[in-house]
């Protein structure tokens, strides 16, 4: 009798593992035959579940050349062939028949992409990134359910989808927090704020009778009718908004725009491919006074943000609205706006992400602050900070990461630093003669740099000391600079010049990667945190700081293509105190994780920035703009023991930074509550030996210091040495 009951469900097949021959040592080995190709034509269906636009369509992309090969522009667009209501939730189904490969396994994940058919480009908005992508195995029959977006149906699988990142377009983001509106003459009420790109075409097109001389890139403010099929609704910018004051990830705006109160903190993001072309409409809603609780807001006033006002990759604008009856100058809004554009040398491919993906049951990270912490001394030996010496002695004492500091000199090289400035003291003699004990002292020969150089390129006065920012300096200028202590070789004495140079500062990041030189292997991972100066509470500059020099975009892209080039399969996370900083790494590529640094609530001075002040905005906004998670200080996580799992409730990670986590018991502690990773200090030295150094102080060598400094590097060599030179 034939059975016929397997017509009706899916033929699931896992690969047998090769049986172990015991000859097989002896036999010749096998000639592998590649197989002949294969084609079939292989129908794939996915159900959506999500409000979608007009342009946006789900699509597909895998591991062969008939789905793209992972390439984001390269995707397979589906056709779609339903719509209607699954428990309450608004369902698309798209299905696609397509001519795939069966002699070998494919590979494939669904995505949710933009189109605009009329001038050929697309934007990818949200794809499936599970950590093992969907698979047809060359035994699967061609019966299958139709999938749902997201989700695999695997054991202990979850709905996992990701937001795009920046590949041809450009986000740009404008913050609207608690309510910065001039009124003037007007009596303050709660306005909705309704933001909208619009389309600028070129002159000769606006002359012709066919065209619009404006063309809105989504719905129009006067008949927004979300089924209505026009040209503006297929045009690739997408106004989205999101209140960091909640925990609602980004989504489209009411008819009547976003409430912006004093308690507000409205982030509105827009993605736009033609930035150069496009100015935004700001429409202001609000109720009257003695409106009826049915009563919808009624249009208050109007406002313009134009292309010649976003001059760099971040600023304030002061944008002024004219009354929406009598066109009269009304009120002032100060806005505050981000620019975030793509990689220009870095491609990101849909084949895997890393950037939320963290495996169940993995065991908490042993992170080493700064490597074996801040400089600290033991008797006379100096352990300095963010150096090579520092990083092996974390390796090799079980760190499963080490944290260091990056940011850029003048020239644009990456180093690894944790201070934004230098502090040069005006007497050297002085100097070496009282605080070489407590300080950690660089001495820069008088021939590169004077006092009259060092305030020609920036410095400040202050107290007894000259302030140098490092961007000031080229790479060349931090090479000449010569530590005046160092830590004891500890029997390596074959080479005691590569000893010492382990101990240079000013590392260079690219130094790090490579394996060879820097016998810090690939198993190692690096948490890289960016250093961005940020203001305090009065406005000004965090203290020991100064204004940037960079553009954000050049330096984050600096920054990022250097690991992408040379990272490897080496574990990489990112975090900053800048919350605008780790928007940026976020959205433009898709591979390593993100994790905003809250600041410590005990710390006498707070930040400006209420996404890094506050704890409960800086997990909203951890949340709902999908980053990694959150690095806390333990201060924070004592004080409230249930932060950690409020946090992981968010599916969020955790890593916990602080000197309370130098004692093993607190280390432990948190472990238990569920921290990700601990951070500490000292992770050579389990007794937590050592006296921390009260840090760098820099000096310029004369002709009257420069034979003690000449003696004291001699006799320092030998004494960590333990050989003459």
């Amino acid at each position: 009798m034939h059975r016929w009951f397997f017509a009706n469900e899916r033929e699931e097949c896992v690969p047998k593992p090769p049986k172990e021959d015991v000859n097989a040592e002896l036999k010749e080995a096998p000639k592998i035959e590649e197989k002949e190709p294969i084609y079939m034509d292989w129908p794939f269906c996915v159900m959506v579940r999500r409000q979608l636009q007009g342009n946006e369509v789900a699509a597909i992309s895998g591991n062969c050349d008939e789905l793209g090969n992972w390439d984001p522009k390269r995707f397979i667009e589906m056709e779609r062939s339903a719509k209607y209501m699954d428990d309450g939730y608004e369902t698309h189904k798209f299905t696609l028949t397509l001519r795939i490969p069966r002699h070998i396994d494919v590979e494939y994940r669904y995505l949710i992409v933009a189109i605009d058919a009329m001038r050929d480009v697309s934007m990818v908005r949200f794809w499936e990134v599970h950590n093992v992508p969907r698979i047809i195995r060359t035994c699967h029959n061609l019966l299958k359910n139709c999938d749902y977006f997201g989700q695999q149906y695997v054991e202990g699988d979850q709905h996992q989808v990701n937001r795009g990142w920046a590949t041809d377009e450009t986000y740009v983001q404008f913050k609207i927090f608690n309510a910065p509106f001039i009124w003037g003459k007007q009596k303050p009420r709660v306005l909705h704020v309704y933001l909208q790109p619009m389309y600028e075409l070129e002159p000769a097109l606006c002359a012709l009778e066919t065209a619009q001389n404006v063309r809105l890139t989504t719905e129009s403010i006067f008949h927004r009718n979300p089924s209505l099929e026009t040209l503006q609704n297929t045009q690739l910018a997408h106004t989205e908004v999101v209140n960091l004051r909640y925990s609602v990830k980004l989504h489209f705006q009411a008819s009547s725009g976003a409430r912006c109160g004093c308690d507000d903190m409205q982030l509105f993001h827009c993605s736009v491919y033609n930035f150069e072309q496009t100015f935004y409409r700001l429409d202001l809603y609000t109720f009257a006074y003695k409106s009826g609780y049915d009563e919808p807001p009624y249009h208050y006033g109007y406002g313009f943000i134009f292309r010649h006002q976003l001059l760099n990759s971040e600023g304030s604008l002061r944008i002024k609205f004219n009354c929406a009856s009598t066109h009269r100058p009304l009120i002032e809004l100060n806005v505050k706006y981000l620019i975030i554009r793509a990689l220009p040398n870095i491609k990101c491919n849909l084949r895997v992400s890393y950037a939320r993906y963290w495996r169940h049951g993995h065991e908490v990270l042993e992170i080493g602050h700064r490597g074996t912490g801040p400089t600290y001394r033991v008797d006379d030996h100096v352990y300095r900070e963010n150096t090579l010496l520092a990083f092996r002695r974390a390796f090799h004492n079980r760190a499963d990461m080490i944290e260091l500091d990056v940011m850029l000199t003048k020239d644009a090289q990456v180093i690894v630093n944790h201070d934004f400035v230098l502090k040069f003291a005006q007497n050297c003699e002085a100097l070496l003669d009282k605080t070489l004990d407590n300080t950690d002292v660089f001495v820069f020969p008088s021939e590169s740099l004077n006092r009259l150089k060092l305030l020609a390129m920036g410095a400040v006065k202050h107290n007894d000391h000259l302030l140098l920012p490092i961007q000031a300096l080229n790479y060349e200028d931090l090479l000449l600079a010569q530590a005046m202590r160092y830590a004891g070789n500890e029997g390596c004495n074959l080479n005691c010049d590569a000893y010492l140079q382990s101990q240079k500062p000013f590392l260079l990041l690219s130094e790090l990667f490579d394996v060879e030189t820097s016998a810090l292997p690939e198993k190692l991972g690096f948490l890289i945190e960016i250093k961005w100066p940020q203001r305090d509470n009065s406005g000004r500059w965090e203290v020991n700081s100064c204004k940037p020099s960079f553009d954000r975009n050049f330096y984050v892209d600096t920054i990022l293509e250097l690991v992408f080039r040379l990272a490897g399969k080496r574990r990489i996370f990112f975090s900053s105190f800048d919350a605008d900083i780790c928007l940026m790494v976020r959205f433009k590529q898709n591979l390593y994780p993100v994790l905003l640094q809250v600041l410590d609530h005990e710390n006498p001075v707070q930040f400006l920035d209420q996404r890094v002040s506050v704890l409960d905005n800086a997990l909203f906004f951890s949340h709902n703009l999908e980053l990694f998670g959150l690095s806390v200080p333990t201060n924070v996580v004592l004080s409230k023991p249930l932060t950690v799992g409020q946090i992981r409730e968010f599916r969020l990670q955790v890593l916990i930074w602080g000197s309370h986590n130098n004692d093993i018991v607190v280390r432990d502690k948190l472990k238990r509550w569920g921290a990700t990773g601990v951070i500490y200090d000292r992770i050579d030295q389990p007794n937590q030996k050592g006296e921390q150094m009260q840090g760098v102080v820099c000096c310029i060598d004369s002709d009257a210091t420069r034979p003690t400094i000449v003696s004291m590097e001699y006799m320092e060599k030998i004494n960590k040495c333990r050989k003459p030179f």
